[in-house]
């Protein structure tokens, strides 16, 4: 979907589409349809045949670009779309213009994202790397005086002997108040559920082309400026981390440890953004965000910490032990793992977690703090002038903390961690904003250290809860005594932590 289609031959001018994407279970759609909204307006069909170019070294999706031509009846329509993961979740860049047949015109790239990539081997090497067939099923509705495009999008695609199905449907303002799609979503999510999706067609195909079974997403790095406002800023950051928690929802659906890591990262990263604009977005959603977020953090939490049992205690006995020297420990494990993981995917399958996605990307989008008066101020100073603020503060506290590491307890390590790890999270958030280069390399000195600190604090930590196990009885328990912390290795930790907190408190600001 998208508008700002010109004729072939015309000149480019971007548009930018501002969608939800909705993924439902086929036998649902029925039921959809029927919805009072839906069944009072008149339905459009088409077939649409997509093909999309890279080069085999995938020089576009490297540079984060899609070129399209999709045959719409006897019309060949290309399009040029921003693909960047960090970018907006709802809001992409897309250039569109009627062709005259089925290979792409590449004179129509001038002022796109794409121009800059087409370098002569780039324009010889393109060549058609897979494909899309949609039945596409299009609503048009009027909400509250905005103008909305609803599309069931069913079909496949294919790349290779690769396929998948596709069963989406997408929310398209034409015109209006972006309030009216999640009003709308939230009235069709209310028939059936409906899963808030973030993946493209595009960047689906070329997991095909890659031949990614299941792919993990990772932070990935936020494109900020100097020119930005905080809010600005913040929707940036937390559609960024957003995006990072839903890509992994299938991922932790199929037991993956990594994904179910990452899910958890996603979470401990927007927690952490929504701490640095506490003020800037300190509306009557917040602490309800921050609770739900909380919940599902915590709802995964005993999965993740018997993959760090896994990784702290039964790989090193099975280098030093045989198989059957701790079959009893492996089998408790077995068990309170799939227990675990079957409570874990129940609640990211739950009604509760669908209705959290749509909140989150609501509340940062429209949410209440974007509009009220008495948040202005706040809300449209300059990035750059906020993040030297907070850093400054988070700083701080963290140098003067980090020298009683030997005196304070378990817990109050622990704390320090977080904030630790908080302070990492915001300076990557702003590293953007930051870009001078000697800075930049004060920058990632800082970051190195609070990775050394986070890291030793984290070790301290899961030894703590291996103490906590045996100490409560817990059936893993006896077992995790046997790699039970002496008091040599903790001695070790303290030391190489009391040498991160050194390193960091050297480096000098970066953000002045």
């Amino acid at each position: 979907m998208g508008t700002g289609m010109t004729e072939a031959g015309g000149s480019a001018s971007e548009s930018r589409e501002f969608e939800l994407k909705l993924e439902f279970d086929p036998p649902d759609r029925a039921e959809i349809e029927a919805h009072p909204l839906l069944a009072a307006a008149n339905a459009e069909k088409q077939t649409l045949i997509s093909v999309y170019f890279d080069t085999d070294d995938l020089a576009l999706r490297k540079a984060s670009v899609a070129l399209r031509v999709r045959k719409i009846g006897t019309r060949y329509v290309q399009a040029i779309k921003g693909m960047d993961g960090s970018a907006q979740l709802f809001d992409r860049p897309e250039w569109e213009h009627e062709v005259a047949g089925r290979e792409p015109d590449l004179s129509l790239a001038a002022g796109t994202s794409l121009e800059p990539l087409l370098t002569e081997p780039v324009r010889t090497a393109l060549r058609p790397l897979f494909g899309t067939r949609i039945e596409r099923t299009v609503y048009r509705l009027p909400s509250n005086g905005s103008d909305v495009e609803v599309a069931f999008d069913e079909g496949e695609i294919e790349a290779a002997e690769r396929w998948c199905p596709v069963h989406e449907l997408e929310l398209e303002l034409k015109q209006g108040n972006p309030a009216e799609l999640f009003h709308l979503a939230r009235s069709l999510a209310a028939v059936v559920p409906l899963r808030l999706a973030v993946k493209t067609k595009a960047e689906r195909g070329y997991e095909l082309v890659e031949d990614a079974v299941q792919p993990i997403e990772k932070a990935t790095r936020v494109e900020l400026d100097q020119n930005m406002t905080c809010r600005q800023a913040f929707r940036a950051i937390a559609q960024n981390c957003l995006r990072q928690i839903i890509a992994n929802a299938p991922g932790v659906c199929a037991g993956e440890a990594e994904a179910l890591h990452q899910m958890r990262v996603g979470l401990r990263r927007l927690r952490a953004a929504i701490a640095v604009f506490a003020k800037e977005v300190a509306d009557s959603e917040q602490e309800r965000i921050k609770g739900e977020l909380k919940w599902i953090t915590n709802e995964l939490g005993p999965a993740r910490d018997l993959d760090v049992f896994a990784a702290d205690v039964l790989k090193p006995l099975g280098k030093s032990h045989t198989d059957t020297d701790h079959a009893e420990t492996r089998r408790i494990f077995a068990e309170n793992r799939a227990k675990a993981y079957a409570a874990a995917i129940g609640s990211v399958r739950s009604d509760r977690f669908r209705s959290l996605l749509l909140d989150v990307a609501e509340w940062i989008e429209v949410g209440p703090w974007t509009a009220d008066a008495s948040l202005s101020a706040r809300r449209e100073r300059p990035v750059k002038t906020h993040a030297a603020k907070v850093l400054a503060k988070m700083r701080k506290y963290i140098r003067k903390k980090g020298t009683e590491l030997r005196e304070i307890d378990a817990e109050k390590r622990h704390k320090l961690r977080i904030k630790a790890k908080n302070l990492r999270y915001a300076i990557e958030f702003f590293a953007g904003v930051l870009p001078d280069d000697q800075k930049a390399k004060r920058r990632e000195a800082a970051l190195s250290a609070l990775r050394e600190l986070q890291d030793t604090l984290g070790a301290l930590n899961d030894m703590a809860q291996r103490e906590a196990l045996i100490a409560n009885g817990h059936e893993l328990g006896e077992h995790a005594a046997l790699l039970a912390s002496k008091e040599a290795d903790v001695q070790e930790l303290l030391e190489r932590a009391e040498a991160a907190h050194a390193s960091f408190a050297k480096v000098k600001s970066f953000w002045n």
